[in-house]
């Protein structure tokens, strides 16, 4: 029985990854039923000036029920064939992280500074920042990249996989779609101050352990790969609190140390002050980072996974 669970598990994991690395992002009418575009969607229209209090019932009515939607239909179809169900499974698992996305960003970013086609790279920055790309310069673009790539390692893979250990694909589902409230009406200031604060303190929660253990990942991944370890942890445990956010300074410092540069965004933080600004070369070296973190990360998930189902022999 323990046995059959720990194989159904890493059957999905594998499946997921692989479907993720191979299709990418949905595409088309797969994408209208992406359980973030509805979750987004339903966010959207329901979105109205109000208290904390409706801010609360904005996320549950957004969150729960699509939950409940994704995990009956593969549930239901692994007890109809367990094949099918198996790949339907992980198939929706695969919605709820990206290494392939963020990877092509970056790796096309690279490509378009290598051409000193920097308007082209400045298009592409932009569609995974927040700040004004064309007020920076090179070495602050690439900072830029490389600050997402170590976000999107915690956000879009680590936090999922890791609850998906924990809580099978309702886990993952939580926090994915607990990501996008966040990034709906999670904002400060108005008009979102009152109704995003439930929003923004969930995935905060969610993403506290998470962001702590990427640092011991990224660690290990830049051992192995010969860069600054020893930098790595300590710029780590010294340097994430110079970011405003409570998780992201954890694998953003990390990734500073290991490549042993300074990453800025101008006006707001400065990580490992006084060390280089990062160029083209520590551009690729932290693609290679971010592929290394995320085999770990894998075999993270794959070891807790197996200690989960020995402590609570559940297939959920």
């Amino acid at each position: 029985m323990i046995e059959t669970i720990i194989l159904y598990y890493i059957a999905i994991l594998v499946i997921s990854v692989m479907l993720d690395l191979i299709l990418g992002e949905p595409k088309g009418v797969f994408m209208k039923v992406h359980p973030v575009v509805i979750t987004g969607s339903i966010a959207f229209k329901l979105f109205r000036l109000g208290n904390k209090l409706f801010g609360i019932f904005l996320w549950f009515i957004s969150v729960v029920p699509i939950i409940i939607i994704y995990y009956i239909i593969s549930r239901a179809l692994i007890m109809f064939n367990i094949i099918i169900g198996i790949i339907v499974y992980a198939y929706f698992l695969k919605l709820t992280f990206s290494i392939r996305l963020m990877r092509d960003y970056a790796k096309k970013i690279l490509r378009s500074i290598e051409l000193g086609d920097l308007n082209n790279a400045r298009i592409l920055t932009q569609q995974i920042v927040r700040r004004n790309v064309w007020e920076l310069d090179t070495a602050h673009l690439i900072s830029a990249v490389i600050e997402s790539l170590a976000e999107s390692f915690v956000d879009g893979l680590l936090s999922p996989l890791f609850y998906f250990a924990l809580l099978g694909l309702p886990g993952a589902l939580l926090q994915r779609l607990s990501n996008t409230m966040d990034s709906m009406v999670g904002y400060r200031g108005w008009p979102y101050e009152n109704v995003g604060w439930f929003s923004a303190k969930v995935d905060t929660i969610l993403n506290y352990i998470p962001a702590r253990l990427s640092s011991i990942i990224i660690l290990i991944a830049s051992g192995l790969m010969g860069l600054n370890w020893r930098g790595s942890i300590m710029v780590a445990l010294h340097e994430h609190n110079n970011v405003k956010s409570i998780n992201s300074g954890w694998p953003m410092s990390s990734f500073a140390g290991a490549l042993g540069i300074m990453l800025e965004k101008v006006g707001a933080y400065r990580i490992n002050d006084g060390m280089p600004s990062p160029d083209m070369t520590r551009l690729g070296l932290a693609l290679k980072l971010f592929d290394a973190s995320v085999i770990i990360a894998l075999i993270f998930t794959s070891i807790f996974l197996i200690f989960r189902v020995l402590f609570i022999p559940l297939f959920i």
